[in-house]
């Protein structure tokens, strides 16, 4: 198999303490894609992080920049990009995820309407019966 045969795109978003500075975010956003980029993986495109409130407290800390990456690599070099990541003191939090799967959308599926031909109140009502239904009021 060849390298761009076995790389998937993946989509990293991680949330960095609100402490930094905003001249110095640039400098985290780089050194994340350093991390990926030195364990065998490609940037593909990288949203600059925006200070946002939480939902709930992550590491005591109630607001935090969110960022995203898009990039790609094989899943061997996965484990290894989670491993440097994690001994960065600024991310809070992060994610790594198959871009693949983020694009998916769940199929809903109708309720299926059983008819009991022997009752009568199973048997959905035709339009000339709903027709008349409504006439009556």
């Amino acid at each position: 198999m060849s390298e761009t045969e076995n790389s998937k795109e993946y989509e990293l978003s991680y949330l960095l303490a609100p402490e930094i500075a905003e001249e110095k975010l640039e400098l985290e956003t780089a050194e994340l894609l350093k991390i990926i980029s030195e364990n065998g993986g490609e940037a593909i495109e990288s949203n600059p992080p925006q200070k946002r409130w939480l939902a709930y407290h992550v590491k005591k800390q109630s607001q935090a920049y969110f960022g995203v990456i898009y990039f790609n690599t094989d899943k061997e070099n996965i484990s290894v990009i989670k491993k440097n990541i994690l001994f960065n003191k600024n991310v809070l939090r992060f994610l790594i995820v198959n871009k693949f799967l983020k694009n998916t959308k769940p199929i809903i599926a109708a309720p299926l309407k059983t008819t009991d031909k022997t009752n009568p109140e199973t048997i959905a009502p035709s339009f000339e019966q709903k027709l008349e239904n409504i006439l009556r009021g």
